[in-house]
Parts: C-alpha cells; sequence; structure tokens
C-alpha cells in the first residue's frame, strides 16, 4: 500500500478538467497572439455582427451569377412522347445554361380567339430541362457516318445481293453488330445515298427484278403493289411526324418523289411513275387504341387534358398518368384535390394505385376485360343505365337480325325504301360523308315504342333530331318481323344481343378470370352506377396486345350505358398523343391540310410562292404499308391446305419485298417489339 506521504504528492499533481481547459484556452490565446504579432501590427479585431463583417464576400457574385444569361428563347421539346411542351432556354456565351417551363399557355388562342386556360401551366418535365446535355453530350454523333461494309459494297458499284447471296457476308450485311462505322462529309454522303437508291431501283425493278425476287424467296402474292417498280421496295416511315412538319414528315415527300427516280430508272411516262412505301408507325408501335373506331369511328376519342380534373370518379386501366405523361400529371393531381375517387385496375402497384382510393390488380394480360363486361351486365341486370341517353345517343335500340347477325335494313321490311336526302345535314356538311358511303352504309331500323310499330332511322337521327321526330327506340326488345320477301325472321335490339352474350360473365366467373377480389370488382360497379361524371384512362401497354380491340370496345360499353360519354369530365381516353397535328388535316373547307407538303406532285412543283395549293397540286406516287399487320414479318401469310393455297393477308395490307429501310425520328427495334 502506498504511504500518506505518496498519496499526498499524487494529489498535488492531480488537476481538475476545468483548470485544464482553462490552462488550455491561456495557452491557445497566447499562441494565436504571438502569430497575428508575427504577421504585422494588424491584430486581433473583435467582429460583433458577422453578417456585417463577414470577410471576403466575392464568392457570392458566383452564385449569383450562375443563373446570369445574355439572352433566351422558346423552342418545342417534340421527344416520342407527344407532349410539345414549350420550354425557354438561357444562353450565356451561345450556350444553353438552362431550360425551364415557360409559362406562358394562357395566352395561347385559336384563328376564332378562344383562349386557353392558365391551368395548363406548369407543363414540362425532367427530359426536357436537361435536353440540352444532350446536345452538348459527348454521345451525340455530330456528322454523318457509314457502315464500312456499306461502304466497300457501295464503291464496288453495288453488285446485286441477289445474285451473288456471299456478298452479303462480304460486306457483313448478315453481321452489322460487329463492322464499323466511317466518318463522311455531308457531300459524301449524300452521294452515297443517292446511288445506294439508284442501285436499289435499277437491282429490282422490271423483269429482272421479279426473277431476283423469285430467287430470294418471296412469294407471288409480294408482287401486288410492286408494278415492276424497284421505288416500291424502298420503305419510308418516321415516327409522329405531324409533330415536325419539316423534319418528320419530310421523309413522306422525299418517299413521294421517289417517282422520279423511277421514270428516271424504268423510263415510264410520268402518270405511271411509282414511288416508295409508306410505313404506318403509329399502329406498328400500337399505342393507338385499336378498338376504338369500332366504337365510334373516329381514329381516336381524347379530349382535352383540361377536362380531367371535371371527374367524380376517375378510373386508370393499365395506365400510368403520373409517371408516362409527365407534364400533364398535375391534372390528376387535381382531380385528387377536388375529392374525386380514383380507381386503378393495373397488374402492378404502380404510381396513381398509391395515390388511388383503391387498387383492382388483375392477372397480366387483357384479363380485365371480363371485368368490364362484368360492369356492363351488372348496370344491364339492375336496371342502372341511362335510358334517355341509350335511346339518343348510342345504338343499343338498334335491331339485329338473329339469322344473319347483321343490322336489320329499312329495304328488308320497307317495299321501295329510299334513302332521305341528307346533304344538308351534318353526316355530309361536318363530317364530309360521301354518296357511295351513304348508299354503302344505308339506314337502321328501331323498334318504336310509342308508336308500336317498326321505324326507319337514318344517321342524322341523333340526340334532338330523334326527339323532334318523337320516336321513342326500345332498349331490350325482341319480336320477329316479316320481311318484303316474305320470310319471317327474328330480330333482336343490340342491347337484348348483349344480354344473352353476357350471361357467362357473373361475378365469380369474372373475378376468377381476373384474379381479382370480388368485393373491389363489386365496389367498382356500384361507383360506376352512382358517381357522375366518370372517365376510363386505358393505356398504350393494354393497346399492344392482340385481342386490344376487344378491350377497348368492353371499356366504352359501361360509359354508353351511364351516358358518360360527351359531357365534361366523362368518356374513354388513351392519350397516346395530343393531336395537335389535327390542326394539319384536310377538310373540304380547309383544303388539302399537310398532304400538300407531303404530296405535292413531283413532277409538277408549285413554284409560285404565293399560289394556294390545292388538290389539284397533289399526286401520291407511293403507296401505303401498314406494318401493324406484318404478324408473319416481311411476308404475308400464306398457308398450303389440302383445297389449295390460302392467303390470309389481305390485298389492302400485303407488302412488297423490303430492300431498303430509310426511317428517322424513332427507335424502330424498340418500336417494332419482336417482329423488327
Amino acid at each position: 500500500m502506498a504511504s500518506e506521504e505518496e498519496r499526498a504528492n499524487r494529489d498535488e499533481r492531480r488537476v481538475s478538467r476545468r483548470e485544464f481547459l482553462k490552462a488550455a484556452g491561456v495557452t491557445g490565446a497566447l499562441s494565436l497572439w504571438s502569430f497575428e504579432c508575427g504577421r504585422g501590427p494588424r491584430g486581433i479585431e473583435a467582429v460583433h455582427n458577422p453578417l456585417e463583417h463577414y470577410p471576403e464576400r466575392d464568392w457570392e457574385s458566383i452564385y449569383r451569377d450562375q443563373y446570369r444569361h445574355d439572352r433566351s428563347f422558346t423552342w418545342i421539346c417534340a421527344p416520342n412522347d407527344t407532349h410539345m411542351c414549350r420550354v425557354r432556354s438561357f444562353l450565356r456565351n451561345g450556350v444553353i445554361v438552362r431550360s425551364e417551363q415557360n409559362y406562358d399557355y394562357g395566352r395561347y388562342t385559336d384563328l376564332y380567339g378562344n383562349r386557353s386556360t392558365v391551368a395548363w401551366n406548369p407543363r414540362g418535365c425532367l427530359k426536357g430541362y436537361t435536353f440540352h446535355r444532350r446536345v452538348y453530350g459527348p454521345n451525340r454523333l455530330k456528322g454523318p457516318v457509314i457502315r464500312s461494309g456499306f461502304k466497300a459494297w457501295a464503291d464496288d458499284g453495288f453488285p446485286s445481293l441477289t445474285d451473288e447471296p456471299e456478298l452479303r457476308t462480304k460486306y457483313r450485311f448478315d453481321d452489322r453488330g460487329h463492322d464499323r462505322f466511317v466518318r463522311l462529309s455531308w457531300d459524301e454522303a449524300a452521294s452515297y445515298a443517292a446511288r445506294g437508291l439508284t442501285a436499289i431501283a435499277e437491282t429490282y425493278s422490271g423483269d429482272q427484278g421479279q426473277k431476283r425476287f423469285e430467287k430470294d424467296g418471296y412469294a407471288k402474292e409480294m408482287l401486288e403493289h410492286w408494278g415492276g417498280a424497284g421505288t416500291r421496295t424502298m420503305k419510308i416511315g418516321s415516327s409522329l411526324p405531324v409533330h415536325g412538319v419539316i423534319g418528320k414528315f419530310g421523309l413522306f415527300r422525299f418517299g413521294n418523289m421517289m417517282g422520279l427516280l423511277d421514270h428516271h430508272v424504268r423510263g415510264v411516262p410520268a402518270e405511271e411513275a411509282k414511288g416508295a412505301r409508306d410505313w404506318c408507325e403509329y399502329t406498328w408501335r400500337g399505342d393507338q387504341a385499336p378498338g376504338q373506331p369500332f366504337v365510334h369511328g373516329l381514329q381516336t376519342s381524347d379530349g382535352d387534358f383540361n377536362d380531367l380534373r371535371h371527374a367524380r370518379l376517375h378510373i386508370q386501366v393499365g395506365k400510368n398518368l403520373v409517371e408516362n405523361k409527365m407534364p400533364d400529371s398535375h391534372w390528376f393531381n387535381e382531380l385528387i384535390e377536388r375529392g374525386a375517387r380514383v380507381v386503378v385496375i393495373s397488374p402492378d402497384y404502380n404510381a396513381p394505385a398509391v395515390k388511388s382510393d383503391y387498387w383492382i390488380p388483375v392477372r397480366p394480360g387483357l384479363s380485365d376485360t371480363a371485368i368490364f363486361l362484368y360492369l356492363t351486365k351488372y348496370l344491364m341486370d339492375e336496371k342502372l343505365y341511362d335510358g334517355d341517353f341509350v335511346r339518343r345517343f348510342t345504338d343499343f335500340p338498334l335491331l339485329v337480325r338473329t339469322d344473319t347477325l347483321e343490322r336489320l335494313k329499312p329495304r328488308d321490311v320497307f317495299p321501295d325504301y329510299e334513302l332521305p336526302d341528307l346533304s344538308g345535314g351534318p353526316s355530309y356538311q361536318i363530317q364530309g360523308l360521301t354518296e357511295e358511303q351513304r348508299r354503302r352504309l344505308g339506314d337502321f331500323v328501331v323498334y318504336d315504342e310509342a308508336a308500336e310499330k317498326l321505324t326507319a332511322l337514318t344517321r342524322d337521327d341523333v340526340g334532338d333530331a330523334l326527339a323532334a321526330k318523337a320516336i321513342r327506340p326500345a332498349i331490350d326488345w325482341s319480336g320477329h318481323v316479316t320481311t318484303v320477301d316474305g320470310v319471317r325472321v327474328e330480330v333482336m335490339t343490340i342491347f337484348a344481343l348483349y344480354r344473352i352474350h353476357l350471361k357467362d360473365y357473373d361475378l365469380e366467373t369474372v373475378a376468377d378470370i381476373a384474379a381479382s377480389d370480388k368485393t373491389l370488382i363489386s365496389r367498382l360497379a356500384r361507383d360506376l352506377a352512382s358517381l357522375k361524371p366518370a372517365a376510363i384512362h386505358h393505356g398504350e401497354g393494354v393497346n399492344h396486345y392482340f385481342h386490344a380491340t376487344l378491350h377497348n370496345r368492353a371499356v366504352f360499353l359501361p360509359m354508353m350505358l351511364t351516358g358518360n360519354i360527351g359531357v365534361h369530365g366523362a368518356g374513354v381516353y388513351t392519350w397516346a398523343g395530343n393531336y395537335k397535328g389535327a390542326v394539319f388535316q384536310s377538310s373540304p373547307w380547309s383544303g388539302p391540310g399537310v398532304g400538300a407538303y407531303r404530296n405535292e406532285d413531283p413532277f409538277n412543283p408549285v413554284l409560285d410562292p404565293d399560289a394556294v395549293l390545292t388538290r389539284e397540286n397533289l399526286r401520291h406516287t407511293g403507296h401505303g404499308e401498314e406494318v401493324g399487320y406484318w404478324g408473319a414479318g416481311d411476308r404475308p401469310f400464306i398457308v398450303d391446305t389440302p383445297r389449295g393455297r390460302k392467303t390470309f393477308t389481305g390485298k389492302t395490307h400485303m407488302p412488297t419485298p423490303t430492300k431498303l429501310i430509310w426511317y428517322n425520328n424513332a427507335n424502330l427495334l424498340n418500336q417494332a417489339k419482336w417482329v423488327y
């Protein structure tokens, strides 16, 4: 043990924490004083207010100057998603330093002075705000390049790849991915392109061209639209061309001008010259709703996004308005803020589902088609449909013959029936109906409950026009009629036929098909019957399915029954585009539209800048090719059966052999899905 003397010495050496810190502070101050004295006479300055005396504030100007710009300009961001947002970019020293929303939608007007709402602001997304990074990025291609093998083929005079198939390997046509690119000047690129076009036209024209097609194994049916012209093996396409009339639609004008090349190569008269084939890319991508024209005859039924916020019931089916419509997703936010009920039907718990009142998960595919057929059955069985709307605006009351499943025509039951004159009505004056179409479509027959007899209807007898005739079509009716030939046939309203068709779509069966919760499906049925206006938004992904036509039509059925068509906040929409290109469409009163640019007669262009182009100045030398029907690849669907050769690809959709593809503004491999 330590002695008392040793413990006393140890206590004297012990220093408290407070004493240590006090001593360290004095030592530090003395050291700093010594350092400052060594630097000069300035010494220590007391700073009582750091905001007034903060040293060296020049760095703040650097922070402020990051937003300084020399000038700005606006431009339209027109990528593949079609939103067409107006963006303002700011430049310093001629370089874009940032981009942002322009906030000027409230100033937009049409030709008639109708002004847009300021509620369209804001519009834009991160892709548009950072687009200039792609322009200045290191991966941007700033000049033309040519595949090395193609260049060698061209330099050797474009020898026929059909006559000598081994050349496809020599020039790496069968191994493009491992070939390399060579830089060219713009003049050189134009020369190679022009010589290549000429070579294709020469190689696959006339009798020699036909023999080469046979050697390549093309079916004889594929020459339906060839006509001896090698230019018809050239396929021209562009993604969303009306969103860039010069840069994107210009390629179709180029394809039309290939008639000049055919005239040069084959020496045929100008009126016999044939241009390239135009690819309709929209249906190939499948974004468009293929079933909507079955319902209403229009390309697509889409209203103004501004109208979305007026719905009380909002249903998204395979749609993602949050992530896939970023510039316009604020309308969806407003819808929620206004208290609308949101329902999402989708296999995945996506961004809109997170914000929904309830989410109905379904089996991947088109199992949700069954849900909408159940909704239709429920509304019919429970008599929860809008009878007045169904009578005035839908085809549910029209009569159908059960022996042929074709609509009953007035000429079937009324002797010597003559089509009434509709030339002064909306069908002719607004919709542009022709006499040939009128004769082919004919009129319709309903059972008039008020008169208790069959009555003929024209296509103009809709809405108030129908009410003015005091006709009350029966909705759910069937019976027998005697035709003018004396044959007794059964007829039924379309409504009654759907009752039969939908018998199998009970709740238990539909829940099993869709793998969905019955209580959620029932809840949706009750909501749709009670909440108006209601809108359904189905996605582009749905439209890609082979049976999308059935899905699109099924979606419309419950909306037609509940009168959710043609009123604010209601409708069936797909939003596969914004259709601003519609301003370029032709009409009897506005002229040829964008066709004046695309299809101007290449042999007789209008050179007078003050002249007005009319349809007399147009000539389409090309021929459309619907690649959306390439279910069998670049070949028609033909089967040799015991009864003979059967061609399933119709003549109107018959492709020609493809020897050249010129495509721009698109990712063809991605958009063509597996058929690339």
